[in-house]
């Protein structure tokens, strides 16, 4: 399933025909804007904000993109990836501030301006669990990806796709509907990728971009990550774990990483993946083994469906997507396996008595 609020308590009413306007005449009015993204970003954050930012160069606005971390391996060819800035200064202001699928302000840079110097505060995103956050808030739960939203708002500004644009909105969409595989892949996600086609996007080169250019560390870390596969009783979840001492033998990093947990998704009658990677503040520490360490870990979930692991996700203070969401647990790796196989257990108990 796509996001949509289904199921979800006290789901917002987002509005989003109603605030796409609201963004558009903000743009106008802005000379200065600053586009940002949640921290590690993924293809949809970074995609959808270099979409946005080359829209409005080219319309004559002056456009800082900014995120203090690492930007993915396989989307630094989009163009101006390398013009995004990883500090910003204290004196900084901007007429507007756009933040691109980043669910909450908690997730963004520590140098993003405050609300004196930010100006426009706009929050783009389509996840059930964002929170309103911004000034304005153009959230579509039915939306494949932010970059279908940026694709709106630049046709609103009457400005033509460009091909820069074109592939960055491209690269978004590839990466939240996985190649136009995964059920968030709708005729409004279809009809977008035909016009960016027009605009000059080459699907087979996007494609080996992004999928066909991996790193030989990230190919050694999988398989490290791999040799850590296990399927609970009943076969319904199947966990990863990605540690820093596997990321220092192969000499990868956490953006490597990426796409991991879909190869315990796909294991037949796995109904949920969870992927447990551990914080790489905690490299370099003498703790221990690492399934005794109590630390934060970074969990991810990916459903088949069945499962909404936004609901799972939430109770440990994170959010997300139906099928794909994330949260941070404090714990011992083996305390995770269990908090983890405990909520999944529930939510098929559940799902079985509402069907009987």
């Amino acid at each position: 399933m796509k996001a949509i609020n289904v199921g979800v308590k006290n789901a917002r009413d987002w509005r989003p025909e109603e605030n796409l306007p609201l963004v558009i005449d903000a743009l106008k009015g802005a000379r200065r804007v600053l586009c940002t993204m949640h921290r590690h970003p993924d293809g949809d954050a970074l995609g959808s904000a270099l979409a946005l930012a080359a829209a409005l160069r080219e319309l004559g606005r002056e456009v800082v993109v900014y995120n203090p971390d690492e930007l993915p391996y396989n989307y630094r060819f989009l163009a101006g990836a390398d013009r995004v800035v990883r500090t910003l200064s204290p004196d900084e202001r901007f007429d507007a501030t756009v933040a691109t699928d980043s669910g909450a302000a908690s997730r963004l840079g520590p140098d993003l301006p405050d609300g004196a110097r930010r100006g426009v505060f706009i929050n783009l995103d389509h996840h059930i669990t964002t929170e309103p956050f911004g000034d304005i808030n153009y959230v579509d739960p039915a939306a494949a990806a932010v970059g279908v939203l940026v694709h709106k708002i630049i046709r609103g500004l009457g400005h033509a796709v460009s091909r820069d644009s074109a592939e960055s909105i491209y690269a978004s969409i590839l990466a939240d509907t996985g190649g136009f595989r995964y059920a968030s892949t709708d005729p409004e996600s279809l009809r977008c990728a035909a016009e960016l086609l027009e605009a000059g996007v080459d699907p087979w080169e996007m494609t080996v971009r992004v999928y066909e250019q991996q790193p030989l560390a990230r190919m050694k870390l999988l398989a490290d990550v791999l040799g850590t596969l296990e399927v609970a009783p009943g076969g319904k979840l199947a966990t990863l774990t990605i540690t820093n001492e596997m990321k220092r033998r192969c000499g990868s990093s956490d953006e490597l990483s990426d796409g991991f947990i879909n190869h315990a998704r796909s294991i037949r009658g796995v109904e949920v993946a969870a992927q447990f990677t551990e914080p790489e503040e905690n490299a370099g520490s003498n703790a221990g083994s690492v399934g005794g360490m109590v630390c934060d870990w970074r969990v991810s979930f990916r459903s088949r469906g069945t499962v909404d692991v936004a609901s799972i996700a939430q109770k440990f203070g994170g959010g997300g997507h139906r099928n794909a969401a994330g949260c941070t647990i404090r714990g011992s790796e083996g305390e995770l396996r269990g908090f983890i196989a405990t909520e999944i257990e529930r939510a098929l108990e559940t799902l079985a008595a509402l069907r009987s």
